[in-house]
Order: C-alpha cells, then structure tokens, then sequence
C-alpha cells in the first residue's frame, strides 16, 4: 500500500502597485494559472495586513517533482505575465522560495484556515529546531490562539542563511496584538520579522480561484 504523496511547497511575496481594485484581475490569472498547473495541491494566499501591497502565497504540489517542473511550464509563464502590470518591479530572479520537504512541513489547514495568520520569520537563523518549536507551542496556551506549527524552510541560503518559519493562528487579530511575544518567540537566534495574513482574504468574483482543499 503506497503513502500519501510527497508534497512540494513553496513561499512567494510579491510588491504590487495600489489597493485590491488595482490587482485583482491580473492576481486572479495568476492563481489561476498555478491552480491548473500538472500536480497542483494547495494554495493560500492573502495581503499582509501591515503592510497590503506586499501579497504572500504558499503553495504545494504533489508529488515533489512537480513544483520543479512547474518553473518550467507554460503554466508558470502565464502566471508571470499576469502579474508583470502590477508588480512594483519586476525582480531579476523568481520570488519563489521554495521550502526544503525534510525540515518543513506546511501548515495544516486547520490553523492556515485561522481568521488570521501571524507568520514569523527568522532569517541567519541559529536555534535549535525542536527547542524553537517548543517555545512556538507556548502561543498555545494563550487566548485567542488556535494552533502553532513551525520548521526549518531553508538551510544555509547565498542571502539570508538558515531560514525559520513559525505559524501561529489566531481567533482575531487582537488577540495576536494582546499577546505577550516574549513568550512565544524564539529569542536571540537570528533577525525576526513578523506580519499577519488573513490566507482566505475575501474578494468578490475569486469564487473561481477557491483552492479546492
């Protein structure tokens, strides 16, 4: 009896040029062309809430090799035609980051599906992984916290070394903002970022880019 799949996920953030009017048509083609790509899993996506023009996607194929063969499809290019209008620039190389499949994990739905997403990033990261991911679980125990879940998503990149990821989902934002970091933050382990995503963020007429799962 064979297991399930081995999955290939992948992280994007993108720059684009003014509000959701703006961006919206040329982001629906391209969430439409990776949803028909060969071996198209999962995706979720939303704006970051401090910052909207900034639009984060993590998406999964399965199995593994399809995401490499995805950046070499017509599928891929159309995805990058699509958003060539509403970039703030078009960078020299692709955005994508992908995710190494034997340190990380992707969220599982239930927290991704959270009315809000704190998503944590640790770049030059020098911690330990499972004593980081135990101190990510104490958000736990906090009010309003749905679920934690972390990993290693790179090791020893060109431009930003070994990268952490930490997932929190939330009840509410609010309930993200009240909440002491200290507790739940990997300390002293390399340079923290942090944003909020709200990954099933509503626009009307996207229907058609419901990822399905």
């Amino acid at each position: 009896m064979s297991g399930p799949p081995s999955l290939g996920p992948t992280r994007v953030i993108l720059d684009v040029t003014g509000d959701v009017p703006d961006w919206k048509e040329q982001y629906k083609e391209f969430l439409l062309a990776v949803k028909d790509s060969d071996g198209y899993f999962r995706y979720r996506w939303g704006p970051w809430k401090e910052d909207p023009s900034k639009l984060e996607i993590l998406a999964t194929w399965a199995p593994l090799e399809h995401r490499e063969a995805f950046g070499k499809s017509e599928h891929h290019q159309k995805a990058v035609e699509a958003l060539k209008p509403v970039l703030v620039t078009v960078p020299n190389k692709c955005p994508r980051f992908d995710l190494d499949v034997s340190t990380f994990v992707p969220p599982p739905p239930q927290l991704i599906n959270s009315p809000i997403c704190e998503v944590i990033t640790i770049r030059h990261c020098t911690g330990n992984r499972e004593a980081m991911a135990e101190t990510l679980k104490k958000a736990e125990a906090l009010p309003g916290c749905h679920a934690a879940h972390s990993g290693i998503g790179a090791t020893g990149t060109p431009d930003q070394g070994t990268v952490w990821l930490g997932f929190v989902g939330w009840r509410d934002y609010e309930s993200s903002k009240e909440a002491d970091k200290s507790i739940y933050t990997p300390d002293g382990v390399g340079e923290v970022e942090r944003h909020h995503i709200n990954f099933n963020f509503p626009i009307k007429g996207f229907s058609v880019t419901n990822p399905g799962r």
